[in-house]
């Protein structure tokens, strides 16, 4: 598909968009418990899966539809944990058996890799601080004034 990728309804609402909303977008409510981690998680894969499960699901940003891609996340998550692992027992730089030019350790690229396809998925999830910064929503005290507002004009428009 080519052009910019279709930004969903819900953040065209929010960024008060005139283009067109899809009626037939699928949707699924947000989630309001963490369900258990799936079994292709490793350990590290299923904190990962619970603790931050559930501060996407305290944030609002959960649906059941998300699972498989937080899912993917975990593993990156996870994998990411295992590489910086062995970069912190060898080492950044590295000699092949103690002699020789040193080199990069191989597992830096590993955690490249992992840091670059879990950003991509945060992003999908609004996580960034770029991505947050397109949603504008009203704080609870703006909602609260705005609704005294309101109901201060259907006072005086029916002379109540």
């Amino acid at each position: 598909m080519r052009g910019r990728r279709p930004m969903p309804s819900t953040l065209k609402i929010l960024h008060g968009s005139r283009s067109p909303l899809n009626s037939a977008e699928a949707s699924s409510p947000l989630l309001k418990r963490m369900p258990q981690a799936p079994e292709f998680l490793d350990d590290e894969g299923k904190r990962a899966w619970s603790a931050e499960g559930r501060r996407l699901i305290k944030a609002g940003l959960l649906t059941a539809l998300d699972l498989t891609m937080f899912g993917t996340w975990c593993i990156w998550y996870s994998k990411r944990d295992l590489a910086s692992r062995a970069v912190n027992q060898s080492g950044v730089v590295v000699r092949a058996n103690g002699v020789g030019n040193p080199y990069i350790n191989p597992y830096m690229s590993v955690i490249s890799m992992c840091s670059k396809a879990m950003h991509q998925i945060e992003i999908e999830f609004g996580l960034s601080p770029a991505s947050r910064s397109k949603v504008k929503s009203l704080n609870p005290a703006q909602k609260d004034l705005f609704a005294d507002f309101l109901d201060g004009v259907d006072d005086e428009e029916t002379g109540s």
